[in-house]
């Protein structure tokens, strides 16, 4: 064999096609297929939607409009359970015998209160002062303002305990003081609405005092009994040592009734004074 002949065995057949026509188009490849682990991509989830839990009552009051009368969160509430004013008379715990010598003893205490008495004029001038232009928060606020409540209830808070001190219905000397800082106690709501019409100049005033009118008929009688009543209010002091309960309660609802009937004739309050001597 020659060596044309070997080399023409060895060589590859001839591709079909290769010297003429349209070769096949190749195989279609298919797609890699998915890794284990490896994540597809998915469209994105729909959004949830969140229900809100339910809202439960409140029992708290609206809040007030503004400008609208409102107690300080830091105040008590009003005292009493119908009046804003409230006058407190523990009964007599005990007083010296020698303070019931009859109309020596009461004398004596009048001597005793004359600085007290000279406070107490300064103070009543400051309120008529204070009263001048005390309805002008209650035209404006619908209230009495708190300052003047302190000073004008404070005189007559000073004023009953000196009465009572002299009457001897107590043996506590009311000292100077126009606070609580004492056995015999009144207090007041200060911040008590009160309506606006009253604040009209002078005329609110005036219009309170003559409904007061039937007030001022029974403090005089009232008056007068308890004028009758110290003639022998020494006795149960001379001999018991303290003044009767029914004496001490009589001559305290006395103060009381005329201590809410200023307080209302001077617009410390809205309310009208009862016809009681009791709270």
């Amino acid at each position: 064999m020659s060596i044309d002949e070997s080399s023409s065995s060895d060589a590859p057949p001839p591709q079909e096609g290769a010297a003429g026509g349209d070769a096949p188009p190749p195989p279609a490849v298919p797609p890699p297929a998915a890794q284990p682990g490896a994540s597809a991509a998915l469209p994105p989830a729909a959004p949830t939607p969140v229900t809100p839990p339910p809202l439960e009552p409140s029992t708290a009051p609206p809040p007030p409009p503004p400008g609208a009368y409102a107690r300080p969160a830091d105040e008590p509430p009003p005292v009493g359970p119908d009046q804003p004013i409230q006058m407190t008379v523990p009964p007599d715990p005990g007083q010296n015998r020698l303070w019931g010598i009859p109309f020596l003893g009461i004398w004596v205490r009048a001597l005793l209160l004359i600085p007290v008495a000279i406070e107490l004029f300064f103070l009543f001038l400051a309120a008529w002062i204070l009263v001048l232009v005390s309805w002008i928060p209650v035209l404006v606020q619908g209230r009495q303002a708190p300052f003047i409540t302190q000073i004008v209830g404070g005189t007559m808070r000073l004023w009953a305990r000196a009465g009572l001190y002299t009457l001897l219905a107590t043996g506590s000397y009311p000292w100077f003081g126009i606070g609580n800082d004492h056995p015999i106690t009144i207090t007041y709501d200060e911040y008590e609405p009160q309506n606006r019409l009253w604040g009209i100049p002078v005329l609110g005033i005036t219009a309170r005092v003559i409904l007061l009118i039937p007030h001022f008929l029974v403090l005089w009688v009232l008056g007068v009994i308890a004028g009758f009543l110290v003639l022998v209010s020494w006795i149960p002091v001379l001999i018991n040592g303290r003044q009767a309960d029914g004496i001490v309660d009589y001559l305290a609802g006395v103060y009381r009734w005329s201590v809410r009937v200023g307080a209302y004739a001077l617009l410390v309050t809205g309310r009208y004074p009862p016809f009681r001597l009791s709270n």
